[in-house]
């Protein structure tokens, strides 16, 4: 069996109503002030106002910067880190989606950093200026809102640069949060398209963990449940959004779909496809995803085999034919929830691109996610561009 180190950050509070332990998570912490980091529209939940009430019942004082958007960038993470050192907090608690969760990641971590930062990207996964003693001033408490993104898990933000104009990963084994406590009931009654784009990139975070490099008999195990989990689910929440079986399996899946998986290998190309022509991170996630199983066929055959055998269907002796099988899967799951692939997608957005147009914007885009590393053959190496272009020639020409 593969050897394999499980984390053991952050503590994890989970079910419905564990928000209400915020405060005496709190108070266990001997904290006097916190700084909230939201968007706008969470801020106003009923769960997020009775939070903003528990905390002033229990005297702790609060700052909220409530205006993330989607994507956040590193002007922002930038700015948050200046507010945090001025709020002279003593935590910081990101509340919301994946968007308002890395920007608390990040921007807690930078307030530690003690120096001129000019180009964060540099701090990046693929930079060269990040220091593994950084750490930051103060304890990190993640409340997701949502299904998909299990930021709140993970020991690295996802920031857009404004100077590069892409996603990177950010941060240190410091970033990761001390705390996360997920309540389904703040899922309850998401909207569609949101339910749909979180499902999707739990099930891609889940599927490429599954058969990527750092796979091994606990996160096999794990990954499996919740890839189950998301396509029983997932059709149910969408119809259902109010029903409460189905938010809790999308939020027991989506925290566990990186439980100890780390290297989600195809969000090297989804974070391209998002920065390069604006897809919703799910969307783009959906779009590579069966390209991930056909790549890596022949290194992880076994699990490609588990999977076939979870969606019932029939097992070839050709490792080719089984990845093919369980791709075409993938393509009617995501089309059966309404989505579209990539060239019906650029012709409603009006895009135009050729085979070669498309592989040479993505490709250098590609090559600065560290996850695009990972892969299994790798396709960073030797003669990268035809590796990368084959991959994305497959996106391309999906039917």
């Amino acid at each position: 069996m593969k050897n394999y180190t499980k984390n053991t950050l952050p503590k994890i509070i989970w079910g419905n109503e564990s928000s209400k332990q915020l405060v005496n998570e709190l108070k266990i912490l001997n904290i006097k002030k916190c700084f909230i980091i939201s968007g706008n529209h969470i801020i106003h939940h009923e769960i997020s106002q009775r939070i903003l009430t528990d905390l002033k019942n229990a005297a702790i004082d609060y700052d909220v910067f409530s205006n993330v958007t989607p994507e956040p960038t590193d002007v922002l993470c930038l700015k948050l880190a200046s507010m945090i050192k001025e709020s002279q907090c003593d935590c910081v608690i990101g509340l919301g989606g994946g968007s308002p969760m890395d920007a608390a990641k990040a921007a807690t971590l930078i307030a530690g950093i003690d120096e001129e930062i000019e180009d964060l990207h540099d701090y990046g996964k693929t930079g060269t200026k990040m220091q593994p003693e950084w750490m930051r001033p103060c304890p990190l408490i993640l409340v997701p809102t949502t299904s998909g993104s299990s930021a709140e898990t993970t020991a690295s933000g996802v920031i857009t640069s404004t100077i590069h104009h892409l996603k990177f990963s950010f941060g240190n084994q410091h970033i990761q949060a001390d705390l996360a406590i997920i309540d389904p009931l703040f899922t309850v009654g998401m909207p569609k398209n949101a339910t749909i784009y979180g499902g999707l990139d739990t099930l891609s975070h889940a599927t490429e963990n599954l058969v990527g490099t750092a796979s091994n008999e606990y996160t096999n195990t794990m990954m499996l449940k919740c890839i189950e989990k998301v396509l029983k689910w997932l059709p149910i929440a969408v119809k259902e959004p109010d029903n409460l079986e189905a938010r809790e399996q999308l939020s027991w899946a989506s925290h566990n779909s990186l439980a100890n998986g780390g290297i989600p290998n195809g969000h090297a190309i989804a974070h391209a496809l998002g920065s390069l022509y604006h897809l919703t991170h799910g969307h783009a996630c959906a779009l590579v995803l069966p390209n991930v199983i056909r790549h890596f066929a022949l290194t992880a055959s076994n699990q490609i085999k588990d999977l076939a055998l979870l969606m019932n269907l029939e097992i070839d002796d050709d490792p080719e034919k089984n990845a093919n099988a369980v791709a075409l899967y993938l393509v009617d799951f995501y089309k059966s929830l309404g989505l579209k692939t990539l060239q019906e997608t650029f012709k409603e957005k009006d895009i135009h691109e050729t085979n070669d147009s498309f592989a040479s914007k993505m490709i250098p885009v590609i090559l600065d996610d560290f996850k695009s590393k990972e892969w299994l053959p790798p396709i960073h190496t030797g003669d990268y561009h035809t590796k990368i272009s084959k991959v994305c020639d497959m996106i391309f020409n999906e039917k």
